[in-house]
């Protein structure tokens, strides 16, 4: 996926200077959030798995908090 994101928004759309364009920097930042999230994801599989308590409210919560502040440039 980050493979595939990478050449899509930063060689695909963007040429060949890609650094000094604010779209990198965008593109980094989604690419940050996804994988962030990702983790999140993982880590309250396995507190359910191991400790049987769920933080998905806390997730979800922090998610939407946080969504709106990569359009800040």
């Amino acid at each position: 996926m980050y493979l595939f994101v990478r050449q899509k928004y930063f060689v695909g759309y963007l040429g060949e200077r890609t650094q000094s364009t604010p779209g990198y920097l965008f593109g980094k930042r989604i690419i940050l959030f996804l994988f962030l999230m990702s983790v999140a994801g993982i880590l309250n599989y396995y507190l359910i798995y191991f400790f049987g308590s769920d933080f998905e409210i806390h997730i979800k919560t922090i998610t939407s908090a946080i969504s709106p502040l990569l359009l800040i440039p």
